[in-house]
């Protein structure tokens, strides 16, 4: 398969990456406005071309395969160019500002018969996967409640989203800057909570002198299999990206910045005792975690992108099988369903 890219920014670098890695792909072409950029990440994950135009690298190349990795108010317009090329797309988040743009991704890529998959990378990080597994092995019980937590200081000194002089891309979406990282907390609702039935947000301002119409939100859905709380926050500390499901049997955090997974269970010890058991056992799980991230770090390869590589991986392998990708459509639609129902009543920059 041939796979090109278009915007060579940060997160383009993962997924350049992973695919020179993948067996049977090619990376023929890079695509970026910045001749400089285009080039030189051609010539670092060995592209055979680089253009500076999209267009024109989708009809001289013809790739299979489109990485969109541009900033997000233009993922939607040029998903749809690579859909109306013939090609299978991989589109960072969010893929469309709003449900209806990407119920239009979806129609088109129906019609092609092709695959719009949206990098929902968290999901396949390795302490969600296992709380996956937890789920559906019983371990838990029945689901009750599911937390998602994002703490990171975006308003930090030097950071691109609080730049007053140059307003960051994602101010012109629903939700502003908190936009770009809402898709991975209603992707981690939906997995856990299931597909929702009602969902509220509240949008807060808590610095008054940021650039940002919002830098804080908390959300409640009500799931199909549970309930679900999201937050986000730039002035929580330390950062944090956690996912905590609560069920009739027991309760597991995953934590994702430094991941580890902590399993609370109800044990056969005497009550008062389960506590302190469970704390121990919290404990030796922190420690060991603390350990694999140093060597995690310091060894190289994905790191805390090992999610993004997994997913990219098994959308290859599932396009070249001719099966259903990780990420299918019927999840990107209620995903970002959900987001419209929690960006309602966001307050647009000014």
């Amino acid at each position: 398969m041939k796979a090109a890219l278009i915007g060579a920014g940060h997160i383009a670098r993962q997924h350049l990456a992973c695919v020179g890695r993948l067996p049977g792909v090619e990376l023929a072409a890079v695509c970026d406005l910045s001749p400089a950029a285009a080039e030189i990440a051609a010539e670092r994950f060995g592209a055979r071309r680089w253009f500076t135009d999209h267009r024109a690298m989708l009809s001289a190349i013809t790739p299979d395969v489109v990485h969109v990795t541009a900033p997000p108010h233009v993922h939607y317009e040029l998903a749809v160019d690579a859909l109306s090329a013939g090609c299978h797309v991989i589109v960072e988040k969010p893929a469309a500002a709003t449900h209806a743009e990407a119920l239009d991704l979806l129609r088109r890529a129906h019609a092609r018969a092709r695959c719009v998959v949206e990098c929902q990378n968290y999901l396949f990080n390795t302490p969600i996967l296992r709380l996956r597994q937890l789920c559906r092995d019983g371990a838990l019980g029945e689901p009750v409640h599911v937390e998602v937590a994002m703490f990171l200081d975006i308003l930090a000194a030097g950071s691109p989203f609080a730049d007053p002089h140059i307003p960051h891309p994602t101010l012109v979406l629903p939700g502003g800057a908190i936009a770009d990282f809402l898709p991975h907390l209603a992707s981690l609702a939906y997995a856990f909570a299931g597909p929702h039935r009602e969902a509220h947000g509240l949008w807060a301002k808590r610095d008054p002198s940021s650039p940002l119409p919002s830098d804080e939100f908390r959300g409640l859905v009500e799931g199909d299999r549970a309930t679900a709380a999201l937050c986000f926050s730039s002035h929580g500390r330390p950062d944090a990206f956690t996912v905590q499901v609560s069920g009739t049997r027991g309760r597991a955090t995953a934590g994702l910045f430094e991941p580890r997974l902590v399993v609370e269970r109800m044990r056969r010890v005497p009550r008062p005792l389960v506590p302190a058991l469970n704390g121990l056992h919290e404990g030796r799980t922190a420690i060991r975690a603390a350990g694999q991230g140093l060597v995690r770090k310091l060894s190289g390869g994905p790191g805390g992108y090992e999610g993004l590589w997994r997913l990219i991986e098994q959308t290859y392998s599932a396009l070249g099988a001719g099966r259903q990708p990780p990420v299918g459509h019927e999840q990107l639609s209620g995903v970002h369903r959900l987001i419209d129902d929690l960006v309602a009543g966001a307050p647009a920059v000014r």
